[in-house]
This record gives structure tokens, sequence and C-alpha cells, in this order.
């Protein structure tokens, strides 16, 4: 929930999504509906501004590890 929304992960292909759950080790999908991290496994629920809450969406990374993979 960020701001009274819940966010829902991105559609991906089964394939990517397959490919992203072995590469992190955690679901994307499951991440973001739980309001986690799948880099850190830290909470997620903070977020600059909204471009980096629909990052989110997408990459399932909270603001600190956007900041630290794209640059703050």
């Amino acid at each position: 929930v960020y701001n009274g929304i819940i966010m829902k992960a991105t559609i991906k292909s089964q394939i990517i999504e397959t490919l992203l759950t072995d590469l992190t080790g955690v679901s994307r999908v499951g991440a973001v509906a739980e309001g986690s991290c799948v880099t850190c496994s830290g909470e997620a629920t903070e977020f600059r501004d909204a471009l980096s809450q629909k990052e989110y969406t997408i990459s399932a990374m909270c603001q600190t590890c956007q900041d630290s993979v794209f640059g703050a």
C-alpha cells in the first residue's frame, strides 16, 4: 500500500517471472503484494514520487535499492 493505494505488480510473461524469481530467490509479484523489496527484503512502502512507486510495481525494489541501482 502506497498513499492508501493497493499496489499490484505489472504483468510479465511467465517465463520472465520465473527468470526473475530464479535470479532473486523471491517472487516479484509476492513481494509487491506484501510490500517488500526483492533485493534487500526490507519494507517497500515509502517512495520519493509517483515514478518511483511505478518502478516498484515493475522491479519490486524499495526506494533505497532503486537509488542504489539507478542513482538518486
